[in-house]
């Protein structure tokens, strides 16, 4: 049995840094690389061998009784695939023929080779000579060397980077049995980004947790924190960290700072709707709701409004569940219910601050609603948020609570219900004529001839899926005289939604249906 001979050479790498175990920057350099990647890279090339990324590669236990692990570690090799007349053997340096030529000769089966990184090599012998045992218990006492904690670093420095880049809402760092798992939600999508060995997983754990000044030492138990990125985005993450069967798994929520900002009129509104929640907020008291699901956009909503009323002479006192944007002007309570202060509890104390406008971040139980609804009661302009479907539910939502009829009917101005929506993609747009089947599954008889709509090819600016950035979809329900005596009367839900229909109240439906035959989304 005899092995793939290697072919020379096309320019001379020196045996002494194919060999070399250290592999430094000025080692690398001498030949022309920057990375251990690329240097794994030109040997391939330049021996014309195969070049195999380990990392993804599952290892049968099979394996283990051809090559021992003193033996794997000593050479810097491991096997790979086997056949009954093959072995593929991965390694970093080909040129030591005789440990080949000896191999083939002791397991009778002729040696293929491979090229791979020292570093992939590692990773692989752990996996296929060490047996893990999949527990949260297996993780408690992992040992993070050194060298991996700087891999890890640089992994996640450039995944954020790369997150901020795409325009990524949240990263997922995820742990399975043999792989790490990032994944981004863009535009409100979650889809796969990467892999990475589950040996790294504790390093890139340790120092998301470091970043986010948390307990490295702490791996059974949630833990949340806040990272504050040095390069030049505004861009906060609101880290979580939860213990799962194979690791710890990680969610970063990317908070971009400049959305604190912004006003109103830049968060596409229909005239109609923006004037009518502006007229809300000049009232010098009342509450003012914003529904819609977890990541509709409720809070960006809330602090567009807090800017339209933000002035020198408005003392304005947020309770915030976590504060997300930092705005200046403005009293921010984060709530810490550990330490027993709740949205309730904040607010009882914000009623002595002497404020003016009051936004709370959440009403969650029947005692913020009705502290909420008071608050309005006596003379503050109060600002919060509901997870409802749509605008009249929100009503039936606070009785449900146990927030009184009498105290809905004279506070409540208005309720902003709203939804986000994917846009198409500019770049790769086309118009087509939508037939019958869609035109039913959007609930239109007809439409007007010649009308056309829009849809996306895919292309590389948003990523093959047609769609780039998001748009909302709202209904904004102005409070009338006749439905503060519906709602005093203790009304339904379905009492309400006929007398909106018919002062000409217009749903989140109509608001899609708009965007769509404009070729919006």
């Amino acid at each position: 049995m005899t092995t793939t001979s290697a072919a020379a050479p096309a320019r001379h790498i020196p045996a002494e840094i194919l060999r070399d175990r250290a592999m430094s920057v000025a080692t690398l350099a001498r030949v022309g690389c920057t990375t251990i990647e690329q240097l794994a890279d030109v040997i391939a090339t330049q021996y014309k061998l195969p070049r195999l990324e380990l990392d993804a590669v599952d290892l049968s236990r099979d394996l283990v009784p051809l090559l021992s692990r003193a033996r794997a570690e000593q050479h810097r090799i491991v096997p790979v695939f086997a056949s009954p007349q093959e072995l593929t053997l991965a390694v970093c340096d080909p040129t030591t023929v005789a440990l080949f030529d000896w191999l083939a000769h002791d397991i009778k089966r002729s040696v293929l080779i491979v090229i791979s990184t020292p570093g992939e090599i590692q990773r692989a012998q752990r996996r296929l000579y060490e047996t893990r045992v999949a527990s949260p218990e297996a993780d408690a006492d992992v040992d993070v060397s050194q060298e991996a904690l700087a891999e890890a670093s640089t992994i996640v420095s450039r995944i954020f980077g790369t997150a901020i880049a795409q325009r990524a809402s949240d990263i997922h760092f995820e742990a399975t049995d043999r792989l790490t798992l990032v994944r981004f939600r863009v535009d409100g999508v979650l889809r796969q980004v990467e892999t990475r060995p589950i040996e790294l997983h504790p390093a890139i754990v340790s120092r998301i947790k470091v970043l986010a000044q948390l307990d490295i030492s702490i791996r059974q138990l949630p833990q949340d924190g806040r990272i504050r990125l040095t390069t030049g985005a505004s861009v906060d993450l609101r880290v979580s960290i939860l213990p799962t069967y194979f690791g710890e798994k990680v969610v970063c929520r990317l908070l971009d700072n400049s959305r604190a900002a912004m006003p109103l009129d830049a968060l596409g509104f229909e005239p109609g709707h923006e004037r009518d929640l502006r007229h809300m907020l000049q009232s010098p008291y009342g509450l003012v709701l914003v529904t819609g699901p977890t990541g509709s956009g409720k809070s960006t909503t809330l602090y567009a409004a807090l800017n339209a009323v933000r002035t020198p002479d408005v003392n304005v006192v947020t309770v915030e569940d976590p504060v997300e944007y930092q705005i200046p002007g403005i009293n921010q309570v984060p709530i810490n219910p550990r330490r027993g202060l709740t949205f309730a509890g904040a607010l009882r104390s914000i009623l002595r601050q002497d404020p003016d406008v009051i936004l709370v971040g959440e009403i969650r139980d029947q005692e913020t609603g009705v502290l909420a609804a008071e608050a309005a009661l006596t003379g503050h302009l109060v600002l919060s948020s509901l997870h409802t479907n749509d605008a009249i539910g929100a009503v039936l939502r606070l009785s449900e609570m146990g927030v009184a009829p009498y105290l809905i009917s004279p506070t409540l101005l208005g309720v902003v219900s709203q939804r986000l929506v994917r846009k198409i993609c500019t770049t790769c747009i086309e118009r087509y004529k939508p037939d019958a089947g869609e035109l039913a599954l959007v609930g239109l008889p007809s439409v007007p001839p010649g009308t056309q709509v829009a849809r996306g090819r895919g292309c590389s600016a948003c990523h093959g899926s047609g769609m780039f950035g998001r748009t909302a979809v709202r209904e904004v329900l102005t409070i009338d005289d006749t439905m503060r005596t519906m709602i005093s009367r203790d009304c339904t839900a379905d009492e309400l939604r006929l007398y909106a229909a018919k002062i000409g109240f217009r749903t989140m439906r109509f608001s899609a249906l708009r965007l769509w035959l404009a070729g919006v989304t």
